[in-house]
């Protein structure tokens, strides 16, 4: 279990940090409540924190999440991984962390192969479209150690519900919002970008949605999902890459299968 006294804190709070509204209260509430998090999912992985020797946290931007790592994980390795460079320098110079700048492009990410124990992915997904899923996740996937454990979090149907009722409109105009939700209704998927941007926006993700995404990796084994987890507001899930996980087979032949129930239908019938 992580040791929660955090008596390592540090609370300086950057003055570019735009997760940081003038409410230290709620700040420091939403940094405390990942780590708890990320606990429950060491938890359910079977791995001790005393195990953990590097973690990656992207986005890390100005480190709400990242100091509650560097207080839980004093002597532990901490990659901060952004495309905010100023955030990415902050964490470095406050927290420590080795700095990696982000890309667009997952593809371009320079990030060791097989080299983190744990991976915190804090409200990336959330805005990405279904392509930016796939290639973020493989990377993901290729950057944890076998063993490691993956932790990210996903908008889903308590976010839909608090759409639908119209308490927060997640920076959508209402035209845009309304395209979102029809798709998730659909497809358990729905995304649309900012006014302000191409590549960025708002995503919701039902869970069956997500689980088919999580399917198509390689060694990637679910071992935590809880919704609603992170503040109240997002889900959270938590993989294993476990390289004996082999649930992924060819699929049966249609022929085969009216073979076999041609079979069926000749057997002998059992005699009573």
């Amino acid at each position: 279990m992580i040791d929660r006294t955090l008596t390592g804190l540090i609370r300086d709070i950057s003055p570019n940090d735009g997760m940081f509204g003038g409410d230290e209260s709620h700040y420091f509430r939403v940094g405390r409540s990942a780590l708890k998090c990320i606990d429950s999912s060491l938890h359910a992985a079977g791995l001790p924190a005393d195990n953990v020797r590097h973690i990656l946290d992207l986005p890390c931007g100005h480190g709400r999440v990242l100091r509650y790592l560097r207080a839980a994980f004093p002597g532990v390795a901490i990659t901060a991984c952004d495309l905010l460079r100023d955030g990415v320098d902050y964490c470095a110079t406050t927290f420590g962390a080795i700095p990696v700048y982000s890309d667009r492009d997952p593809s371009k990410l320079h990030l060791e192969r097989d080299a983190f124990d744990l991976i915190w992915v804090g409200s990336l997904f959330t805005h990405f479209n279904a392509d930016h899923w796939t290639r973020f996740l493989e990377v993901f996937r290729r950057s944890l150690r076998p063993g490691g454990v993956l932790v990210f979090s996903t908008h889903g149907r308590a976010v839909y519900d608090r759409a639908v009722r119209g308490t927060v409109d997640y920076g959508l105009p209402y035209w845009r919002a309304t395209t979102v939700l029809h798709s998730y209704e659909r497809t358990g998927f729905g995304h649309a970008d900012y006014l302000n941007s191409s590549s960025y926006g708002h995503t919701l993700s039902r869970p069956d949605w997500v689980f088919r995404q999580i399917e198509r990796l390689h060694e990637m084994r679910v071992v935590h999902l809880s919704e609603k987890a992170w503040d109240g507001h997002h889900d959270i899930y938590a993989c294993v890459r476990d390289p004996d996980w082999r649930v992924r087979h060819q699929p049966r032949s249609t022929l085969t299968v009216l073979k076999h129930k041609l079979r069926e239908r000749v057997r002998p019938k059992a005699t009573s």
